[in-house]
């Protein structure tokens, strides 16, 4: 089952474990200024986690927004954890990645499992540079998942915005995978 949006699991009877893939949102690039080109935003984090659920009882989703690009004189900003709860005490997150600065990339998000799981953190984004240089690109690509990948753009952090004060772009959004 997939999410690219919040929602709920409900396990059906006899299924007391799932196995979750979690990606949490990129940050968003950073604006340009004046000649100076913005860094890229940073990835966002993976989690692999194998989860107990209750039949019946419902899984929580909440999946990570991108964070916005930087535009005026602002930076862009982080994206936002992806959580999976079990409501039985046990929540798989994958962290937002980090909000890039003018010419710092943002940082990459990382994961956590309640129990056994393998966990990634995401790239960095690509620093800023003075003229005559590019913008930093984000966090890319998303980690791979150990059953699909992620959907393009899912996860991945925002470029950096051109010289003469272009914006950022926005970090990609999270993303859920839950099998039994």
């Amino acid at each position: 089952m997939d999410f690219d949006d919040d929602g709920v699991f409900v396990p059906p009877a006899a299924v007391t474990t799932v196995f979750v893939q979690a990606w949490g949102a990129g940050g968003g690039g950073a604006v340009g200024g004046g000649a100076i080109t913005g860094a890229g935003g940073g990835a966002g984090g993976f989690a692999w986690c194998v989860l107990p659920v209750q039949p019946g009882t419902p899984v929580a989703v909440d999946v990570g927004a991108g964070g916005a690009g930087g535009a005026g004189a602002a930076n862009g900003s982080p994206g936002t954890p992806t959580g999976v709860d079990n409501n039985l005490g046990g929540v798989v997150s994958a962290g937002g990645g980090g909000g890039a600065s003018l010419l710092l990339g943002g940082s990459g998000g990382t994961g956590v499992c309640p129990g056994q799981g393998t966990v990634r953190t995401g790239a960095d984004g690509g620093m800023g540079n003075p003229p005559p240089g590019a913008p930093g690109q984000g966090g890319r690509p998303a980690v791979d998942g150990v059953v699909q990948p992620a959907p393009p753009g899912a996860g991945e952090g925002g470029d950096g915005g051109g010289d003469t004060d272009a914006p950022g772009s926005a970090g990609g959004d999270g993303y859920v995978v839950i099998w039994w």
